[in-house]
Protein backbone atom coordinates (compact mmCIF):
# COMPACT_ATOMS: atom_id res chain seq x y z
CA UNK A 1 0.00 0.00 0.00
CA UNK A 2 1.18 3.39 -0.94
CA UNK A 3 2.03 6.12 1.81
CA UNK A 4 0.06 8.93 2.05
CA UNK A 5 2.07 11.83 1.72
CA UNK A 6 1.23 15.58 2.66
CA UNK A 7 0.44 17.63 -0.07
CA UNK A 8 3.88 19.17 -2.25
CA UNK A 9 2.73 22.85 -1.00
CA UNK A 10 3.56 22.49 2.16
CA UNK A 11 4.89 20.85 5.85
CA UNK A 12 2.09 18.83 8.08
CA UNK A 13 3.35 17.10 11.11
CA UNK A 14 0.83 15.27 13.30
CA UNK A 15 1.85 13.16 16.75
CA UNK A 16 0.45 9.86 15.70
CA UNK A 17 0.11 10.27 11.89
CA UNK A 18 3.25 10.33 10.90
CA UNK A 19 5.92 10.80 14.20
CA UNK A 20 8.45 8.41 12.20
CA UNK A 21 9.90 5.07 13.33
CA UNK A 22 11.39 6.07 16.77
CA UNK A 23 10.04 9.32 18.42
CA UNK A 24 9.46 10.07 22.00
CA UNK A 25 6.06 9.12 23.74
CA UNK A 26 5.06 13.16 24.41
CA UNK A 27 4.82 14.83 20.51
CA UNK A 28 2.02 17.57 21.02
CA UNK A 29 0.37 19.34 18.01
CA UNK A 30 1.54 22.38 19.74
CA UNK A 31 5.44 21.05 18.87
CA UNK A 32 3.97 20.15 15.35
CA UNK A 33 3.12 23.49 14.37
CA UNK A 34 5.85 25.11 15.62
CA UNK A 35 8.18 22.79 13.10
CA UNK A 36 5.86 22.91 10.01
CA UNK A 37 6.43 27.07 10.53
CA UNK A 38 10.73 26.82 10.96
CA UNK A 39 10.56 24.21 7.83
CA UNK A 40 8.20 26.70 5.83
CA UNK A 41 10.99 29.36 6.68
CA UNK A 42 13.90 27.27 5.95
CA UNK A 43 12.29 26.11 2.50
CA UNK A 44 11.63 29.21 1.19
CA UNK A 45 14.87 31.27 2.37
CA UNK A 46 17.76 29.13 2.65
CA UNK A 47 20.16 27.49 0.57
CA UNK A 48 20.87 23.68 0.66
CA UNK A 49 24.53 24.49 1.32
CA UNK A 50 26.06 26.98 3.22
CA UNK A 51 29.36 26.94 2.13
CA UNK A 52 30.31 27.41 -2.05
CA UNK A 53 32.81 25.01 -2.78
CA UNK A 54 35.35 27.25 -4.34
CA UNK A 55 35.87 28.58 -0.55
CA UNK A 56 35.83 25.24 0.98
CA UNK A 57 36.70 22.44 -1.48
CA UNK A 58 33.53 20.95 -1.00
CA UNK A 59 30.29 21.53 -0.13
CA UNK A 60 29.04 21.80 3.29
CA UNK A 61 25.42 21.06 4.22
CA UNK A 62 22.18 23.33 5.29
CA UNK A 63 21.06 20.78 8.19
CA UNK A 64 18.39 22.40 9.51
CA UNK A 65 15.40 20.34 8.40
CA UNK A 66 17.00 16.66 9.76
CA UNK A 67 18.11 18.98 12.82
CA UNK A 68 14.07 20.48 13.56
CA UNK A 69 12.21 17.81 12.36
CA UNK A 70 14.51 15.11 14.62
CA UNK A 71 13.82 17.56 17.93
CA UNK A 72 10.68 17.48 17.13
CA UNK A 73 10.55 13.37 16.76
CA UNK A 74 12.47 13.38 19.81
CA UNK A 75 9.96 15.43 22.28
CA UNK A 76 11.21 18.91 21.91
CA UNK A 77 8.89 21.36 23.09
CA UNK A 78 8.08 24.38 20.98
CA UNK A 79 10.68 26.63 22.25
CA UNK A 80 13.53 24.44 21.71
CA UNK A 81 12.68 23.63 18.24
CA UNK A 82 12.31 27.55 17.77
CA UNK A 83 15.79 28.19 19.42
CA UNK A 84 17.73 25.77 17.63
CA UNK A 85 16.44 26.52 14.29
CA UNK A 86 17.19 30.46 14.50
CA UNK A 87 20.79 29.43 16.15
CA UNK A 88 21.51 27.50 13.17
CA UNK A 89 19.78 30.10 10.89
CA UNK A 90 22.72 32.18 11.32
CA UNK A 91 25.14 31.14 9.36
CA UNK A 92 22.65 29.73 5.97
CA UNK A 93 22.85 31.48 2.75
CA UNK A 94 20.15 32.59 0.92
CA UNK A 95 17.86 30.44 -1.64
CA UNK A 96 18.39 30.66 -5.10
CA UNK A 97 15.11 32.57 -7.03
CA UNK A 98 13.20 29.89 -9.02
CA UNK A 99 13.21 30.45 -12.58
CA UNK A 100 9.71 29.31 -13.87
CA UNK A 101 10.57 28.93 -17.33
CA UNK A 102 13.59 26.64 -16.29
CA UNK A 103 12.00 24.60 -14.05
CA UNK A 104 9.56 23.86 -16.80
CA UNK A 105 12.22 23.38 -19.46
CA UNK A 106 13.44 20.45 -17.03
CA UNK A 107 11.15 17.84 -18.60
CA UNK A 108 13.43 18.25 -21.22
CA UNK A 109 16.68 15.76 -20.67
CA UNK A 110 18.49 18.00 -22.30
CA UNK A 111 18.15 20.46 -20.01
CA UNK A 112 17.79 18.38 -17.18
CA UNK A 113 21.79 16.56 -17.81
CA UNK A 114 22.85 19.94 -18.74
CA UNK A 115 21.18 21.43 -14.70
CA UNK A 116 22.49 18.89 -12.89
CA UNK A 117 25.65 19.45 -10.70
CA UNK A 118 24.64 23.14 -10.35
CA UNK A 119 24.30 24.20 -7.10
CA UNK A 120 22.00 27.97 -8.58
CA UNK A 121 19.39 24.91 -9.50
CA UNK A 122 18.82 23.91 -6.39
CA UNK A 123 15.03 25.52 -5.73
CA UNK A 124 14.40 25.01 -9.81
CA UNK A 125 15.18 20.91 -9.13
CA UNK A 126 12.91 21.43 -6.09
CA UNK A 127 9.95 22.73 -8.09
CA UNK A 128 10.25 20.47 -11.09
CA UNK A 129 10.46 17.43 -8.80
CA UNK A 130 7.42 18.66 -6.66
CA UNK A 131 5.42 19.33 -10.25
CA UNK A 132 6.73 15.39 -10.79
CA UNK A 133 5.00 14.17 -7.42
CA UNK A 134 1.87 15.88 -8.39
CA UNK A 135 1.98 14.77 -11.91
CA UNK A 136 2.87 10.98 -11.67
CA UNK A 137 3.04 10.04 -7.93
CA UNK A 138 5.88 9.95 -5.63
CA UNK A 139 5.94 5.69 -6.42
CA UNK A 140 6.44 6.42 -10.25
CA UNK A 141 9.04 9.56 -9.13
CA UNK A 142 11.33 7.07 -6.94
CA UNK A 143 11.14 4.79 -10.37
CA UNK A 144 12.15 7.04 -12.78
CA UNK A 145 14.74 8.94 -11.30
CA UNK A 146 15.98 6.87 -8.74
CA UNK A 147 15.69 2.80 -9.04
CA UNK A 148 14.75 1.47 -12.53
CA UNK A 149 18.36 0.67 -13.96
CA UNK A 150 18.07 3.80 -16.87
CA UNK A 151 20.80 5.69 -17.46
CA UNK A 152 18.95 8.66 -15.47
CA UNK A 153 18.04 6.79 -12.48
CA UNK A 154 21.24 4.97 -12.33
CA UNK A 155 22.86 8.63 -12.58
CA UNK A 156 20.62 10.16 -9.41
CA UNK A 157 21.11 7.09 -7.82
CA UNK A 158 24.94 7.55 -7.32
CA UNK A 159 24.73 11.42 -6.99
CA UNK A 160 22.16 10.62 -3.62
CA UNK A 161 25.51 9.09 -1.99
CA UNK A 162 27.77 12.51 -3.06
CA UNK A 163 28.07 15.12 -0.13
CA UNK A 164 28.54 12.48 2.50
CA UNK A 165 25.16 10.64 1.81
CA UNK A 166 22.71 13.80 2.58
CA UNK A 167 20.81 13.01 0.00
CA UNK A 168 19.71 9.90 0.68
CA UNK A 169 19.24 10.74 4.60
CA UNK A 170 16.48 13.81 3.02
CA UNK A 171 15.08 11.28 1.28
CA UNK A 172 14.86 8.58 3.93
CA UNK A 173 13.48 11.34 6.59
CA UNK A 174 10.27 12.44 3.45
CA UNK A 175 8.96 8.89 3.39
CA UNK A 176 9.52 8.59 7.31
CA UNK A 177 7.68 11.37 7.83
CA UNK A 178 5.53 11.09 4.95
CA UNK A 179 6.40 14.53 3.01
CA UNK A 180 6.35 14.78 -0.55
CA UNK A 181 7.72 18.62 -0.13
CA UNK A 182 10.92 17.15 1.49
CA UNK A 183 10.98 14.14 -1.41
CA UNK A 184 10.89 17.22 -3.73
CA UNK A 185 13.97 18.22 -1.55
CA UNK A 186 15.89 15.16 -1.56
CA UNK A 187 16.10 14.59 -5.20
CA UNK A 188 16.81 18.26 -5.88
CA UNK A 189 19.83 18.12 -3.46
CA UNK A 190 21.35 14.65 -4.92
CA UNK A 191 20.60 16.98 -8.42
CA UNK A 192 22.96 19.55 -7.78
CA UNK A 193 25.90 17.40 -6.17
CA UNK A 194 28.84 16.28 -9.02
CA UNK A 195 31.38 14.62 -6.45
CA UNK A 196 32.43 12.08 -9.79
CA UNK A 197 34.12 9.81 -7.58
CA UNK A 198 31.12 8.20 -5.97
CA UNK A 199 30.42 7.16 -9.48
CA UNK A 200 33.61 5.59 -10.21
CA UNK A 201 33.89 3.44 -7.32
CA UNK A 202 29.79 2.55 -6.74
CA UNK A 203 29.79 1.30 -10.57
CA UNK A 204 33.33 -0.11 -10.75
CA UNK A 205 31.74 -2.37 -7.27
CA UNK A 206 28.89 -3.26 -8.99
CA UNK A 207 30.31 -4.52 -12.18
CA UNK A 208 32.53 -6.74 -10.58
CA UNK A 209 30.13 -7.76 -7.94
CA UNK A 210 28.02 -9.24 -10.56
CA UNK A 211 30.92 -11.73 -11.76
CA UNK A 212 30.56 -12.75 -8.21
CA UNK A 213 34.33 -13.98 -8.67
CA UNK A 214 34.79 -14.39 -4.41
CA UNK A 215 31.41 -15.66 -2.32
CA UNK A 216 29.47 -13.08 -0.88
CA UNK A 217 30.25 -11.97 2.77
CA UNK A 218 28.46 -9.91 5.55
CA UNK A 219 28.75 -6.41 5.18
CA UNK A 220 30.43 -6.48 9.20
CA UNK A 221 33.45 -8.90 7.64
CA UNK A 222 33.69 -6.55 4.85
CA UNK A 223 34.33 -4.10 7.55
CA UNK A 224 37.21 -5.99 8.89
CA UNK A 225 38.28 -6.91 6.19
CA UNK A 226 39.25 -3.46 5.11
CA UNK A 227 40.69 -2.91 8.21
CA UNK A 228 43.09 -6.01 8.40
CA UNK A 229 44.38 -4.64 4.50
CA UNK A 230 46.95 -2.38 5.09
CA UNK A 231 46.75 -1.17 1.41
CA UNK A 232 43.08 0.21 2.51
CA UNK A 233 43.89 0.77 6.12
CA UNK A 234 46.63 3.16 5.07
CA UNK A 235 45.69 4.50 1.97
CA UNK A 236 43.77 8.25 3.78
CA UNK A 237 45.69 10.16 6.06
CA UNK A 238 44.94 12.66 9.54
CA UNK A 239 46.55 15.47 6.42
CA UNK A 240 42.89 15.45 5.00
CA UNK A 241 41.45 17.32 8.52
CA UNK A 242 44.51 19.69 9.45
CA UNK A 243 43.58 21.62 5.85
CA UNK A 244 43.14 25.19 6.62
CA UNK A 245 43.06 28.20 4.37
CA UNK A 246 46.25 30.20 4.50
CA UNK A 247 44.90 33.79 5.09
CA UNK A 248 41.79 33.01 7.15
CA UNK A 249 42.86 29.97 9.15
CA UNK A 250 39.35 28.50 7.83
CA UNK A 251 38.95 24.81 7.23
CA UNK A 252 38.51 23.40 3.99
CA UNK A 253 38.96 20.35 2.10
CA UNK A 254 40.73 20.91 -1.32
CA UNK A 255 41.95 17.57 -0.68
CA UNK A 256 39.02 15.31 -0.22
CA UNK A 257 39.72 11.71 1.79
CA UNK A 258 37.50 9.50 -0.20
CA UNK A 259 38.97 10.99 -3.75
CA UNK A 260 42.13 11.76 -2.94
CA UNK A 261 43.26 9.26 -0.23
CA UNK A 262 40.88 6.15 -0.76
CA UNK A 263 40.30 5.91 -4.57
CA UNK A 264 43.70 7.23 -5.28
CA UNK A 265 45.59 4.98 -3.46
CA UNK A 266 43.67 1.84 -3.00
CA UNK A 267 40.42 1.64 -5.36
CA UNK A 268 41.40 -1.94 -6.45
CA UNK A 269 41.83 -3.00 -3.17
CA UNK A 270 38.89 -1.70 -1.65
CA UNK A 271 36.32 -2.26 -4.68
CA UNK A 272 37.64 -6.35 -4.19
CA UNK A 273 36.33 -6.38 -0.94
CA UNK A 274 32.79 -4.14 -1.45
CA UNK A 275 31.87 -6.22 -4.46
CA UNK A 276 31.55 -8.92 -1.75
CA UNK A 277 29.00 -7.41 -0.08
CA UNK A 278 26.23 -8.60 -1.95
CA UNK A 279 22.46 -8.60 -0.72
CA UNK A 280 20.07 -11.95 -1.46
CA UNK A 281 16.67 -9.97 -2.58
CA UNK A 282 14.58 -12.79 -0.74
CA UNK A 283 16.80 -12.25 2.83
CA UNK A 284 15.81 -8.35 2.63
CA UNK A 285 14.34 -7.84 6.64
CA UNK A 286 17.44 -8.96 7.81
CA UNK A 287 19.65 -8.12 5.56
CA UNK A 288 18.13 -4.34 6.08
CA UNK A 289 18.71 -4.50 9.91
CA UNK A 290 22.63 -6.00 9.08
CA UNK A 291 22.85 -2.33 7.43
CA UNK A 292 21.64 -0.49 9.99
CA UNK A 293 23.74 -3.04 13.01
CA UNK A 294 27.09 -2.38 10.73
CA UNK A 295 26.81 1.71 10.35
CA UNK A 296 26.42 1.48 14.68
CA UNK A 297 29.21 -1.07 14.65
CA UNK A 298 31.41 0.76 12.52
CA UNK A 299 30.61 4.34 14.17
CA UNK A 300 30.34 3.62 18.20
CA UNK A 301 33.07 0.97 17.74
CA UNK A 302 35.42 3.36 16.38
CA UNK A 303 36.97 4.36 19.57
CA UNK A 304 40.47 4.33 20.78
CA UNK A 305 41.64 3.68 24.75
CA UNK A 306 42.76 5.78 26.62
CA UNK A 307 40.73 8.19 25.44
CA UNK A 308 36.86 9.25 26.57
CA UNK A 309 34.05 7.54 23.93
CA UNK A 310 33.25 10.61 21.04
CA UNK A 311 32.07 9.63 17.38
CA UNK A 312 33.52 10.48 13.98
CA UNK A 313 32.01 13.01 12.61
CA UNK A 314 32.11 10.93 9.05
CA UNK A 315 31.16 7.56 10.10
CA UNK A 316 28.17 8.62 12.00
CA UNK A 317 26.40 9.76 8.73
CA UNK A 318 26.54 5.66 8.26
CA UNK A 319 23.95 5.26 11.05
CA UNK A 320 21.87 8.46 10.09
CA UNK A 321 21.35 7.14 6.83
CA UNK A 322 20.53 3.71 7.58
CA UNK A 323 17.17 4.40 8.91
CA UNK A 324 15.42 5.14 5.53
CA UNK A 325 16.36 1.72 4.34
CA UNK A 326 13.69 0.34 6.95
CA UNK A 327 11.28 2.85 4.64
CA UNK A 328 12.68 1.55 1.27
CA UNK A 329 12.36 -1.95 2.86
CA UNK A 330 8.16 -1.48 3.30
CA UNK A 331 7.64 0.36 -0.01
CA UNK A 332 5.30 -1.81 -2.50
CA UNK A 333 6.47 -0.43 -5.71
CA UNK A 334 10.26 -1.03 -5.23
CA UNK A 335 10.74 -4.81 -6.45
CA UNK A 336 12.77 -7.04 -4.10
CA UNK A 337 15.88 -6.59 -6.72
CA UNK A 338 15.56 -2.59 -6.28
CA UNK A 339 15.78 -2.63 -1.91
CA UNK A 340 18.74 -5.32 -2.64
CA UNK A 341 20.45 -3.10 -5.09
CA UNK A 342 19.65 0.38 -2.74
CA UNK A 343 21.23 -1.60 0.32
CA UNK A 344 24.47 -2.46 -1.87
CA UNK A 345 25.22 0.86 -2.99
CA UNK A 346 24.39 2.28 0.46
CA UNK A 347 26.84 -0.22 2.17
CA UNK A 348 29.67 -0.16 -0.27
CA UNK A 349 29.74 3.92 0.17
CA UNK A 350 30.35 3.01 4.14
CA UNK A 351 33.06 0.54 3.18
CA UNK A 352 34.63 3.90 1.51
CA UNK A 353 33.72 6.18 4.49
CA UNK A 354 35.05 3.43 6.62
CA UNK A 355 38.95 3.86 4.90
CA UNK A 356 38.63 7.20 4.37
CA UNK A 357 38.75 7.87 8.42
CA UNK A 358 41.71 5.43 9.02
CA UNK A 359 39.56 2.17 9.22
CA UNK A 360 39.61 2.87 12.93
CA UNK A 361 40.36 -0.58 15.09
CA UNK A 362 36.62 -1.14 16.46
CA UNK A 363 37.06 -1.59 20.25
CA UNK A 364 32.69 -2.80 21.11
CA UNK A 365 34.24 -3.45 24.67
CA UNK A 366 36.06 0.26 25.43
CA UNK A 367 32.78 1.19 24.36
CA UNK A 368 30.65 -1.34 26.69
CA UNK A 369 33.28 -0.23 29.27
CA UNK A 370 31.61 3.40 29.27
CA UNK A 371 30.13 4.83 32.28
CA UNK A 372 28.13 8.06 32.68
CA UNK A 373 28.33 10.30 34.97
CA UNK A 374 24.34 10.84 34.85
CA UNK A 375 22.89 7.27 36.60
CA UNK A 376 19.57 5.26 35.74
CA UNK A 377 19.24 6.69 32.31
CA UNK A 378 16.70 5.42 29.58
CA UNK A 379 15.93 5.97 26.04
CA UNK A 380 13.63 8.55 27.19
CA UNK A 381 16.41 10.60 29.09
CA UNK A 382 18.81 10.48 26.28
CA UNK A 383 16.33 11.61 24.03
CA UNK A 384 15.68 14.41 25.94
CA UNK A 385 19.10 15.41 26.64
CA UNK A 386 19.75 15.42 22.31
CA UNK A 387 16.60 17.68 22.14
CA UNK A 388 18.85 20.32 23.89
CA UNK A 389 22.35 19.72 22.85
CA UNK A 390 23.57 22.99 20.53
CA UNK A 391 24.86 21.72 16.77
CA UNK A 392 23.43 21.27 13.95
CA UNK A 393 21.55 18.03 14.52
CA UNK A 394 24.13 15.08 13.85
CA UNK A 395 23.91 14.34 17.77
CA UNK A 396 20.45 14.45 17.98
CA UNK A 397 19.66 12.05 14.59
CA UNK A 398 23.05 9.78 15.34
CA UNK A 399 21.12 9.00 18.78
CA UNK A 400 17.56 8.60 17.04
CA UNK A 401 18.97 6.31 14.42
CA UNK A 402 21.19 4.23 16.83
CA UNK A 403 17.71 3.22 18.67
CA UNK A 404 15.87 2.67 15.70
CA UNK A 405 19.06 0.07 14.56
CA UNK A 406 18.03 -1.27 18.28
CA UNK A 407 14.82 -2.02 17.06
CA UNK A 408 15.56 -3.98 13.79
CA UNK A 409 18.56 -5.45 15.53
CA UNK A 410 16.32 -7.37 18.06
CA UNK A 411 15.29 -10.10 16.41
CA UNK A 412 18.52 -11.08 14.81
CA UNK A 413 20.93 -10.78 17.98
CA UNK A 414 21.58 -14.41 18.11
CA UNK A 415 23.52 -13.66 14.18
CA UNK A 416 27.12 -13.33 14.59
CA UNK A 417 27.43 -10.98 11.93
CA UNK A 418 24.95 -8.23 13.87
CA UNK A 419 28.25 -7.62 15.71
CA UNK A 420 26.50 -4.98 17.93
CA UNK A 421 24.09 -6.61 20.52
CA UNK A 422 21.16 -5.03 23.00
CA UNK A 423 22.40 -4.05 25.67
CA UNK A 424 25.23 -2.04 23.53
CA UNK A 425 22.58 0.69 21.51
CA UNK A 426 21.56 2.23 24.79
CA UNK A 427 25.28 2.35 25.81
CA UNK A 428 26.40 3.65 22.79
CA UNK A 429 23.35 6.73 23.30
CA UNK A 430 24.53 7.40 26.28
CA UNK A 431 28.42 7.33 25.58
CA UNK A 432 27.07 9.57 22.64
CA UNK A 433 25.50 12.32 24.48
CA UNK A 434 27.93 12.28 27.20
CA UNK A 435 30.62 13.58 24.88
CA UNK A 436 28.56 16.56 23.76
CA UNK A 437 30.39 19.57 25.41
CA UNK A 438 28.44 22.98 26.55
CA UNK A 439 29.88 24.57 23.07
CA UNK A 440 29.50 22.36 20.28
CA UNK A 441 29.88 24.01 17.30
CA UNK A 442 31.48 27.44 16.08
CA UNK A 443 29.54 28.42 12.73
CA UNK A 444 30.02 25.03 10.83
CA UNK A 445 32.86 24.17 12.51
CA UNK A 446 32.52 20.83 15.25
CA UNK A 447 34.41 20.25 18.40
CA UNK A 448 32.23 17.13 20.53
CA UNK A 449 33.25 14.70 17.44
CA UNK A 450 35.94 12.85 15.96
CA UNK A 451 37.58 13.73 12.62
CA UNK A 452 39.73 10.65 11.64
CA UNK A 453 38.87 8.30 14.17
CA UNK A 454 41.48 5.93 12.46
CA UNK A 455 44.14 8.42 12.78
CA UNK A 456 46.24 9.02 16.79
CA UNK A 457 46.62 12.43 15.88
CA UNK A 458 42.55 13.44 15.89
CA UNK A 459 42.51 12.12 19.14
CA UNK A 460 45.26 14.52 21.15
CA UNK A 461 42.89 16.30 21.90
CA UNK A 462 40.49 14.93 24.15
CA UNK A 463 40.46 13.98 27.52
CA UNK A 464 41.73 10.55 28.40
CA UNK A 465 38.91 8.52 30.38
CA UNK A 466 39.12 9.19 34.08
CA UNK A 467 40.22 5.48 36.12
CA UNK A 468 37.11 3.50 37.11
CA UNK A 469 37.14 4.47 40.78
CA UNK A 470 37.03 8.62 39.74
CA UNK A 471 33.93 8.08 37.81
CA UNK A 472 31.84 5.68 40.20
CA UNK A 473 32.59 8.79 42.69
CA UNK A 474 30.10 10.95 40.83
CA UNK A 475 27.42 7.75 40.06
Amino acid sequence: MALELESTSHFRFHPVNNAGLRHAKNLTQESSRMLEQVLEENHNNHHIFTTTEDHKGVYFHNHIVHHDITVWALGGKPETIRSQHDRNSLYQREAFTIQDTLVNDLSDPLVFKRCLGREENFMNFCRFFEHEINRIGYQAVIQKYLVNGTALADDILCRIYMGYVHGIIHIGMALEFKQARLLAEGFAQACVHHDWWYTDYLTSAEKLSKQQVEPALPLSTCVDMARSNEKIRTCSSAYYHLQKRRITGEMCLDLEPSRDGVLKNAAPELTRVAARYRVDPNDLERATAELQNTAVYLTAGAQRPPYICAFDFFLLHSVTSSIGHTMFLAEPSLSNEQKARLLEYTGRVYLMSYASQGAPELRLDWLASHLSKLPNQGWDEVFDRACYHEDDGHMAKLIRCMAHSQDTSKPYNHLPEFRVKQPLFLTAGIAAIDSASLKPMDGTKHFDFVRGAGFAEAWERFPKREKPASVSAHL
